[in-house]
């Protein structure tokens, strides 16, 4: 009797420990901004209410990682450092519903960090406006259908010249957030490293490039296919393997953060790669 109980008892601790927690559904209408909550390491998925036609704009681009892929109504949103200047940013993602979908996601500690958000539209269209939709919808899916009424016509094609609008406006902005941000990276870029790649025939020609944004670093070596590298810098006056990110496309190292000497390690092979200025910050 005495076991009966005790088992009782685990499985309600077990039931209890197992509860599932859902995604937080968040009604939006046209015109409302999302805020959203995503901390480091772990980050927020945002469920769009309409598919995205554009990859999404990030006004922070640097310090915080979003994803979007066409065709999908799904979003990831994650910062990707401890920075005061990455505690927030503004997210811009155009679906094929014709709507800009305004988010305002903010960096918070990982006890506050929203999973899920699933955004739900609310009725932002008058009946008649809805009707001309309807129609105009129908219009384009069977050739054979008969003309609509005038005023729905004439509704449609205020839509049509809407859309265009929209979408010549929505260039525009796109074309304007991918200069600004290409010149203000442009600006963060250091390139004034140095590295001793050794005196024997093995170690010459391993580094291609190397230089940072004041964020991350980056190393790319003359040949991707040489073998595994490994970083090691010097964090608390004690070695330490730097974190690291590899691109095989470009073969291309991405190293979070900078430092003022790394050593890299690739087969029997060791490079000193030094900054040349420590002092500045992603100016050079």
């Amino acid at each position: 009797m005495k076991f009966c109980h005790w088992v009782a008892c685990l499985s309600g601790l077990f039931s209890v420990g197992v509860m599932a927690k859902a995604c937080q559904p968040l009604p939006h209408q046209s015109g409302e901004i999302i805020t959203v909550k995503a901390a480091r390491y772990l980050g927020a998925r945002v469920q769009l209410p309409a598919n995205l036609i554009s990859p999404p704009t990030t006004s922070n681009a640097f310090l915080w990682d979003v994803t979007g892929i066409v065709g999908t109504n799904q979003l990831l949103i994650k910062p990707n450092s401890a920075v005061k200047e990455g505690a927030s940013t503004n997210i811009y993602a155009f679906t094929d519903d014709g709507q800009v979908i305004d988010i305002q996601a903010s960096r918070v500690p990982a006890n506050k960090n929203q999973t899920c958000v699933l955004v739900k539209t609310r009725g932002f269209m008058d009946a008649q406006t809805k009707q001309a939709v309807s129609s105009f919808v129908q219009t384009q899916k069977v050739a054979t259908t008969p003309s609509v009424a005038p005023q729905a016509q004439a509704t449609i094609e205020r839509l049509k010249l809407e859309l265009k609008t929209v979408n010549t406006h929505r260039k525009e902005e796109k074309n304007r957030a991918i200069i600004e941000a290409l010149r203000k990276y442009r600006y963060r870029i250091y390139t004034r490293y140095q590295w001793d790649e050794g005196d024997g025939f093995i170690g010459q020609n391993v580094v291609s490039d190397a230089y940072d944004d004041g964020q991350f670093t980056y190393i790319r070596l003359a040949n991707p296919n040489r073998g595994i590298l490994s970083i090691e810098t010097q964090i608390g006056g004690k070695a330490a393997i730097a974190p690291m990110k590899y691109d095989d496309a470009y073969g291309m190292y991405k190293i979070t953060g900078i430092y003022p000497r790394l050593r890299l390690h690739l087969d029997d092979v060791t490079v000193e790669v030094k900054r040349t200025d420590f002092v500045t910050r992603g100016k050079g």
